[in-house]
């Protein structure tokens, strides 16, 4: 079930992560969402996303990351490569959040090599390191994450 954001900021901040794709603002946009910690490229988008910022801060998301619908990021997620001092691989393909994921605060998710898919309705706890694919409405926690439960499938 999608949840908006509660707060006017929040709303704000994901209605400039759309704003993005505009072609004459969208690059200003995108410096000043930067400069206040939110590094969301506007390609990783899907077109109807809902995207959910709760309490907008520090998100930075890789540029080979694909969000899917309702997803909810949390206040310092990471999305990213795992292994940034070397050149990129070939081998490394990127992220796939899908449908109505939850990461939660400080949740990071990290791959070096193929792709890593963070399936429909999973929940990646507060301070989780997520490092492999997960499967649809599971619950991740810990660091490195490992799966703790299964959360009940939500009708749309």
């Amino acid at each position: 079930m999608y949840m908006p954001p509660s707060r006017p900021v929040d709303r704000l901040f994901c209605r400039l992560v759309q704003l993005q794709k505009r072609r004459l603002v969208g690059k200003v946009v995108r410096q000043l969402l930067k400069v206040r910690g939110v590094d969301i490229p506007p390609e990783a988008l899907r077109p109807g996303h809902r995207l959910v910022l709760r309490h907008a801060g520090n998100v930075v998301v890789h540029t080979k990351a694909r969000i899917g619908n309702d997803v909810m990021l949390h206040q310092n997620v990471t999305i990213g490569r795992s292994d940034i001092w070397q050149a990129p691989s070939d081998l490394f393909d990127g992220f796939d959040i899908q449908d109505r994921v939850i990461l939660c605060a400080n949740a990071v998710v990290a791959s070096s090599t193929g792709r890593l898919v963070v399936a429909e309705g999973t929940v990646v706890g507060a301070n989780s390191v997520l490092l492999t694919s997960t499967g649809p409405y599971e619950i991740w926690a810990g660091a490195p994450a490992r799966k703790v439960g299964v959360r009940p499938r939500v009708p749309e």
